[in-house]
């Protein structure tokens, strides 16, 4: 023991700028890791600390979906202690400067029903109803700032229940408005609309327009939930109230954290993986004993388990210096998770100790890290003596033209006797490094152009119309029908079925010009009023398939249709689509529900249409055009598109430094070759040439290797992940990226050829000769 702890005072006083060199790759490294793991925890708990953090006052959220707010009401509910509501207006807000009105949603009450709190400023006053709080989204939109002054135009309650916003001529009451608040919290992230909030006396103005009320209860001591839901029963229209559990996190929001969490998670376990393989390589390739080193320490009396545990220690140096570095940087970083809009969830932002992962996870860290070069110095102690045969590397060697080619292969895919290891091991390393970069790029690319392209989730239209629930008039369809630029025209409506405990939209649909069909994943479209494609998640959540019977309940009654296929479903009017909900016929629609409307409209305009189509049929038909809103599902997978991307450029990153350091060992290993290529007679020009062949050749073999297991690897994952959710699984091969990352790796690796060369010159063939 005596002995080792020697050469370990040696090692560090002959060594310690290679050491602490090392120990400053492995924190940062390290670091990296660190960070995304504690990252993915803290965004994964996030929701729960928040609820946490906000208390549980409140037991239950109701909704009245018609009608004058009845709060009063509810207030005097034995099961209800304290309620807090919020009405929605038909309202628009205009600045004194403009004329357009700004996007927002006008609500009129608390800001506590939507679970939000006050950041900045102050509450409206109650007595003051021109007086309004917002979220943070309206004041970036329309970048305003506290104290700026509005229009709040309102819509009688007859136009609203005839035309909705589609008025020319609001006839509510109108009056100024002024910003004196700003709210946040998770709740804006639900829709992602901007929201202004006015005291619950804006209602008392006049005829203002309303519709639904939402309102957070306090359930009574000694009472439940149901007893509240019996007593809603209980009053006279009872059924216009829907409620639900109290969530100070929307259901909606916490799975698009989860799913930001999860994808930092994997992001974290594929940078810790390639950390260790990357790192591991380097650290064994510097501690590794050369065979005159083997025999020298067993000259003094070292035993072999002492000459393998001396290499061991020497590394334990800068891992453990690193991975106390890393937590200090995991730390320094922590404050930058939650990211994005996940941190609207966050109770309290700023540096965060995670105990598992700053802990213990730094000393898993650290054992994986020291257990890769264990393995590595073992496999190398066996194969220490064994020369590679003639063979591949030999047989190419011998047909490639030019000499310097030649030898550049020989250089950096064999064995020479005096090395202490093979090229096996940093060809495998690299190939798994670069081949899920690659992967990661292929899956980034495809996940882009999925969010970007709606026929990929179902709305394979150019332009969406709807009436905001009520019939699409007729005169309209009619204008669209006869309109030159219209290609193809089809008409939906949506309504709300049960199938046994679970319960879907059903659209139907109903062609009227040229093909808008939904993309077919197996079997075939309706045909008849009894059949009806579903989505590939409802599906799977029913058990059932093309071929099978469905039972549904709508407001005819119980219906059995026919499932004639699986579809990538369009969402039109509040329908979730792409893997949710079901397809029928219009006159299957009808069926199930006789009352049951056209309220939307999907057109496809003619490739050559004006620029300006759009506004002009906008215009036409008096009513908004545009895109349908995307489904949650595809507005979660936009938030965390930019992590395959992370993921490329971190493996890419360590890619590089695996084959610079690669690189320079292999020049530094081979110089007394190089020092008899000079004594032969090759000058510097050539044997510059050989070393930028050897990094060229090295790197292009690799990057064939890896390129195609990439690829392959991203599309069976990508396939896999957005079969899960039910949409079109085309993948994208990212071409320009692949094209910028081989020709990247390409130029560094030459980029250290030209400083290895430089290096290799400056060595006189004598010296080189005489240190052998």
């Amino acid at each position: 023991m005596a002995t080792i702890l020697y050469r370990l005072r040696c090692r560090l006083r002959s060594r310690w700028k290679t050491t602490f060199g090392l120990a400053a790759v492995v924190a940062i490294a390290g670091g990296v890791v660190l960070t995304l793991v504690a990252g993915a925890a803290r965004t994964l708990s996030a929701p729960d600390r928040y609820s946490s953090w906000r208390g549980d006052r409140y037991d239950a959220m109701i909704e009245q979906d018609h009608g004058p707010p009845r709060t009063a009401e509810l207030e005097a509910l034995p099961a209800v202690a304290a309620i807090e509501s919020a009405t929605f207006v038909f309202g628009s807000l205009t600045r004194h400067t403009d004329d357009e009105p700004v996007e927002v949603l006008v609500f009129a009450g608390t800001q506590t029903a939507f679970g939000t709190r006050l950041v900045e400023g102050r509450e409206p006053d109650p007595s003051a109803p021109g007086e309004f709080v917002a979220t943070r989204s309206f004041l970036d939109g329309t970048r305003s700032s506290l104290g700026d002054q509005f229009t709040l135009a309102t819509i009688a309650q007859g136009q609203a229940d005839e035309r909705g916003f589609d008025v020319t001529e609001p006839e509510g009451p109108s009056l100024t408005a002024a910003l004196v608040g700003v709210i946040d919290g998770p709740s804006e992230l639900q829709e992602g609309y901007p929201l202004a909030l006015f005291p619950s006396t804006l209602l008392g103005l006049g005829d203002v327009g309303i519709s639904a009320t939402i309102s957070v209860v306090s359930v009574a001591s000694g009472a439940t939930v149901t007893d509240l839901r019996a007593e809603l029963d209980g009053l006279p229209d009872g059924d216009t109230f829907g409620i639900d559990q109290m969530e100070w996190v929307p259901s909606e929001v916490s799975a698009a954290v989860t799913t930001q969490g999860q994808g930092l998670a994997i992001l974290a376990a594929i940078v810790g993986a390639a950390t260790i393989v990357v790192v591991g390589q380097l650290l064994s390739r510097q501690v590794r004993l050369t065979e005159a080193q083997r025999l020298a320490l067993g000259s003094i009396g070292m035993t072999r388990n002492q000459v393998v545990a001396d290499p061991l220690l020497g590394a334990s140096v800068p891992v453990a210096l690193g991975v106390v570095g890393a937590v200090a940087l995991a730390l320094i970083a922590s404050d930058r998770f939650p990211a994005g809009f996940a941190g609207r969830v966050e109770p309290h932002p700023g540096w965060r100790f995670e105990p598992l992962v700053h802990g213990p996870g730094a000393v898993v860290l650290a054992v994986l890290l020291l257990a890769w070069v264990l393995t590595a110095l073992a496999v190398g102690d066996r194969l220490r003596h064994r020369l590679l045969a003639p063979g591949l590397v030999d047989v190419l060697a011998h047909r490639m033209g030019p000499a310097q080619a030649s030898t550049a292969l020989r250089f950096a895919f064999s064995r020479h006797p005096r090395d202490t290891s093979g090229p096996r091991g940093p060809v495998v390393g690299m190939v798994a490094v670069i081949g899920v970069l690659v992967g990661a790029l292929t899956f980034g690319a495809s996940l882009g152009r999925l969010v970007d392209d709606p026929a990929r989730w179902g709305n394979n239209f150019d332009l969406g119309l709807g009436a905001g629930g009520g019939a699409l008039p007729a005169e309209v369809v009619q204008l669209l029908e006869t309109d030159p630029d219209v290609a193809a025209l089809a008409l939906f409506g949506t309504i709300f079925v049960s199938v046994g405990s679970d319960s879907f939209d059903v659209t139907g649909v109903q062609p009227v010009l040229g093909s808008i069909t939904p993309d077919v994943l197996a079997g075939r479209l309706p045909q008849g009023d009894d059949e009806i494609v579903l989505g590939r998640v409802a599906a799977r959540r029913l058990g059932i398939g093309p071929g099978d019977d469905v039972e549904i309940v709508g407001a005819a009654g119980s219906r059995t249709l026919h499932v004639s296929g699986l579809a990538v479903l369009p969402g039109v009017e509040g329908a979730d689509g792409v893997g949710e909900g079901g397809l029928v016929t219009f006159a299957g629609l009808r069926r199930i529900d006789p009352s049951a409307a056209l309220t939307a409209a999907g057109i496809t305009l003619r490739p050559d249409a004006p620029p300006d189509t759009a506004a002009r049929i906008s215009a036409s038909t008096g009513m908004g055009l545009g895109q349908f809103d995307r489904p949650g599902v595809i507005l979660n997978l936009a938030r965390v598109r930019s992590i395959p991307f992370v993921v490329a450029v971190t493996l890419a990153a360590l890619a590089l430094l695996s084959l610079a350091h690669q690189l320079i060992l292999s020049v530094q290993r081979r110089r007394r070759d190089f020092a008899i290529l000079r004594a032969l007679g090759g000058d510097t020009r050539w044997v510059t040439g050989v070393v930028h062949w050897q990094a060229t050749l090295f790197t292009m073999i690799v990057l064939a290797l890896a390129t195609p297991l990439g690829i392959f690897a991203g599309l069976v994952v990508y396939r896999a992940y957005v079969d899960q959710i039910g949409v079109r699984n085309t993948v994208t091969l990212p071409i320009g990226m692949l094209g910028i990352t081989v020709l990247g790796l390409l130029l560094l690796a030459n980029v250290v050829a030209a400083l290895n060369a430089l290096r290799a010159r400056r060595v006189s063939p004598a010296d080189a000769l005489a240190g052998e």
